[in-house]
């Protein structure tokens, strides 16, 4: 989602939500399951936070990268666009079931469980904007 927002594919923002994580917060959640005797067989969930919306990440990603981020859009797509498009252009199609939907996450369990400390969203959104740079 960060790629096209970056190199400006993106034309505005669809009113879409996610969880999102570090990449490294991730490789270190592997291996703190994986080393865990009381992690077998259990699922865990991988999120920084709270879910956030499309347009908290263009923001974080133009506040926090400047110039860099010249490309990320800022106005909102109105989902009757997104789901017209979605007739002709697959990719909009996929996500107009998603428009408007929030799915809150919450990885206290994993966090308490496995003491866990992920970095922030705002991080996690910056360092995956400044990979792409």
């Amino acid at each position: 989602m960060i790629k096209p927002m970056m190199d400006g594919r993106m034309p505005g923002i669809p009113d879409l939500s996610t969880a999102v994580v570090d990449v490294r917060d991730v490789v270190d959640l592997h291996v703190r399951a994986m080393t865990a005797p009381e992690a077998a067989g259990q699922r865990f969930i991988a999120a920084a936070g709270d879910t956030v919306s499309f347009t908290y990440i263009a923001a974080t990603l133009r506040s926090r990268l400047g110039e860099k981020a010249s490309r990320v859009p800022e106005p909102r797509l109105p989902s009757l666009v997104v789901r017209a498009g979605g007739l002709v252009v697959p990719a909009l199609g996929e996500m107009s079931g998603n428009l408007g939907v929030v799915r809150n996450v919450d990885a206290g369990r994993t966090r308490h469980r496995l003491g866990w400390a992920p970095r922030s969203a705002e991080d996690a959104v910056t360092a995956g904007g400044q990979s792409l740079l």
